[in-house]
């Protein structure tokens, strides 16, 4: 495992040292500001230095874990100047671990971290590293920055502290191989993480990998390559069927006239001889659409009859209750273009009753 390990910056010291621990061996550091992440890390740890992060431990034996930590929490905002974050570790002998941390502090310098492409996994206070020793206090330094840890105290290496705290029990220094095992253990299973709360680390939610992604690719390209395929086999397919039934009308119009020589030229000559012959091809469908598009403007109007001649004419007797309801319909029939000609009459009701007819231009 790789593991990246550095400080919590903050305004005062914005570009604290970077190590990356790969088992067993420590890489020589560098500042933050030169550091580049890799894609091989694997996890990264920030430290807290004891002066930035106040450690308190509490006995509540009588509560469960969850009430002993809440109770914790609140006593430590009781207990500190100012906007906090507190995060609480029960501990299996009913002792319960608190650190509080200035909440500007720990949001400023998250950001000054993921600027620089990091993003923490723990964020621990230094004292917390290391478990406590009944006989001694352990001394830890990294970097520029020292901690004292005993039993329920983890402070600055500093003359005050030894002498209130420290007092006669003997100091042994943790090596470098001791607090590298320590933050291995801490980078999976922290004593305590500072990211809780408002600060958890949030992943970035990640729809599919790399690999399904590529198939994702892969399928839509497919479906485009099939769907255009499909595109392509059903025109072949209707224009097969087209030329095949083109040549069967073109042999049947060459046994009325052999000098027919296209399709284009059989239909030229069959809508000729239906003129000739008085029938109208294809006007009935135009004709009655124009008719019922202008009915249907005028709702007082009906249309009593319909016929359609040899001549191409459609005849239309028009009903409504008022003359005005028909001129309506007869002024849109003309406005598309329609020839019209209308006698009016009324019958035995008193309904006004238009004779149409109406024919191509």
């Amino acid at each position: 495992m790789t593991l990246i390990v550095t400080f919590l910056p903050s305004l005062d010291h914005s570009n604290p040292m970077v190590w990356r621990l790969s088992d067993p061996a420590w890489s020589e550091p560098s500042l933050l500001s030169q550091f580049t992440p890799d894609a091989a890390d694997d996890r990264t740890v920030a430290i807290v230095p004891a002066e930035v992060a106040r450690c308190i431990w509490l006995s509540l034996p009588d509560l469960e874990p969850r009430q002993a930590e809440g109770v914790a929490k609140v006593r430590a905002f009781e207990q500190s100047l100012g906007a906090v974050h507190a995060v609480a570790r029960h501990l299996g002998s009913g002792d319960v671990v608190t650190a509080t941390i200035d909440a500007t502090v720990l949001e400023t310098g998250l950001a000054m971290l993921q600027a620089r492409g990091l993003n923490p996994d723990v964020v621990i206070p230094f004292g917390l590293l290391m478990p406590s020793e009944p006989q001694h206090v352990v001394r830890a330094e990294l970097g520029e920055s020292t901690v004292l840890r005993g039993h329920r105290f983890a402070v600055p290496d500093e003359p005050v502290f030894r002498t209130m705290l420290v007092g006669d029990v003997a100091v042994e220094d943790m090596d470098r191989s001791a607090l590298q095992r320590a933050l291995l253990d801490a980078s999976v299973d922290p004593a305590l993480n500072l990211l809780e709360g408002p600060f958890a680390k949030r992943e970035p939610r990640m729809l599919a990998t790399q690999g399904q992604r590529a198939w994702i690719l892969r399928l839509l390209g497919f479906c485009i390559v099939a769907t255009l395929l499909l595109g392509v086999v059903a025109f072949t397919k209707y224009s097969l069927a087209t030329s095949a039934e083109n040549d069967r009308a073109l042999v049947a119009a060459r046994k009325i006239n052999p000098s027919i020589t296209d399709i284009a030229q059989a239909e030229a000559q069959l809508s000729s001889a239906l003129q000739q012959k008085g029938l109208a091809e294809g006007r009935f469908t135009p004709l009655s659409a124009g008719l019922w598009r202008a009915v249907q403007a005028s709702p007082n109007v009906s249309v009593r009859e319909l016929r359609f001649g040899r001549d191409g004419i459609l005849s239309v007797v028009l009903s409504a209750p008022d003359a005005g309801s028909i001129n309506k319909v007869l002024i849109a029939v003309q406005r598309d273009g329609f020839r019209v000609t209308a006698t009016s009459r009324q019958d035995t009701t008193g309904a006004t009753l238009v004779d149409l007819t109406m024919r191509m231009p």
